[in-house]
């Protein structure tokens, strides 16, 4: 998957170029507003991304000295430049500072989409790891969505030595590092934005909590009226240095869908949503299972996650199974004395009691996502659809839904 970051002065030009870019495959875009020169104070952080889209609405705005310092410091950068009108001088320019294309505004959309395929195949030729990213949304409150994406991800570094980080986008309590931890974060979601300029791998580095040598967690906010500080395009950027970075990426987004939360989902494999056996939560699970797939998320990609499962359940679980036409893909016991004893010491249920059927649940929830980030289908089938049709139907355009 190409990890795309589009540079334009035109915020109607950006919003056109990601649209077009997202109807023609699997890539991962991110937002910058500024000429290419602004990209030179980025330190490293631009290692992380594939191609560089310039929108630019004249040559001398598409900055060529800036471009071909950058196409030197980032030789595995592919840039591709879109100018009002290209003249034969403009190309000639253009292709001595390292530009690999050079598009016409309005975008013809074939020629983009085959400047986007000659990029792929070059990056398909240097391939590197590719991160696995999921997420974690809660039906209904109290559901244990955080306590679930921070133990998960612990056990996914701890037994499949793979490098995590869970990025806490639950805006109204945000703790999902103090659930696993005892260390004050560093730095938060809303700190990082405020200094976005900063972000290279090393500052990155120093805003995580280290749960562990493999495990880092972003804190969130903790405050909503902190949280709304986050904006999109800076969490892209976040994203767009982080993600490369790791093995796995864990979301856990509390129970809104914004358009934050739809950052996230967009770049989610993995839609884990978490409800408990009750039948309030299974009318939620109903309802936010129509919102996801209204914003045209693939069914296959949501996951049905019961937590705190008891033997006396089946009611509410058959109820479940019929009302959103799937089975849980996974379901984690009610194990109450080892989740509190687990929280109040801020340590992960794995390194507590490792023997607990909490732990043992933990492990195969672990176990299915990196099963899959190694591109490996689980062997467990659990999740497929009962009724394959059920909610296959016109979407609308992808927009931010408040829950």
């Amino acid at each position: 998957m190409l990890n795309i970051l589009i540079s334009s002065e035109h915020a109607a030009r950006m919003s056109e170029i990601v649209r077009l870019v997202s109807d023609f495959g699997s890539y991962t875009t991110t937002r910058t507003h500024g000429a290419p020169s602004t990209l030179l104070e980025r330190g490293d952080s631009l290692d992380a991304f594939d191609v560089l889209i310039i929108d630019a609405p004249s040559l001398e705005r598409a900055e060529l000295a800036a471009v071909d310092t950058l196409v030197h410091r980032y030789a595995r950068l592919i840039c591709i430049l879109l100018l009002s009108e290209a003249s034969p001088d403009a190309l000639i320019a253009a292709m001595r500072a390292g530009i690999r294309d050079v598009l016409n505004w309005p975008l013809e959309p074939r020629a983009l989409d085959d400047a986007l395929k000659r990029a792929n195949a070059q990056h398909a030729a240097h391939q590197r790891h590719q991160t696995h990213i999921a997420s974690f949304i809660s039906c209904k409150g109290g559901a244990g969505t955080s306590f679930i994406a921070a133990n998960a991800g612990y056990a996914i570094s701890a037994l499949h030595d793979k490098r995590v980080l869970l990025v806490d986008l639950n805006q109204s309590f945000g703790d999902a590092a103090f659930l696993v931890s005892d260390q004050s974060p560093p730095s938060t979601l809303p700190q990082m934005c405020a200094q976005i300029d900063r972000m290279d791998a090393a500052f990155l580095d120093q805003s995580l909590t280290h749960v562990s040598p493999g495990f880092h967690v972003l804190a969130g906010a903790g405050d909503p009226l902190k949280a709304h500080e986050i904006r999109e395009e800076k969490l892209e950027w976040i994203l767009g240095v982080a993600a490369p970075r790791y093995d796995v990426v864990l979301f856990d987004l509390g129970q809104s869908i914004n358009a934050l939360s739809i950052v996230a989902l967009d770049r989610s494999a993995q839609v884990h949503m978490v409800l408990q056996a009750s039948m309030p939560y299974v009318r939620a699970a109903l309802r936010l299972q129509e919102i996801l797939v209204s914003l045209a998320y693939p069914p296959d990609r949501l996951r049905v996650l019961l937590n705190r499962h008891r033997r006396g359940d089946e009611r509410a679980r058959s109820a479940l199974e019929q009302v959103l036409g799937k089975r849980p893909s996974h379901m984690i016991p009610d194990d109450p004395q080892v989740a509190y004893e687990a929280v109040n010491q801020g340590e992960p249920v794995l390194k507590m009691a490792p023997k607990s059927p909490l732990a043992r649940s933990l492990q195969t929830l672990a176990q299915n996502i990196a099963t899959e980030s190694s591109g490996v289908a689980p062997a467990d089938k659990r999740n497929e659809p009962l009724f394959g049709n059920l909610f296959r139907r016109s979407v609308a355009p992808r927009q931010p839904k408040i829950s």
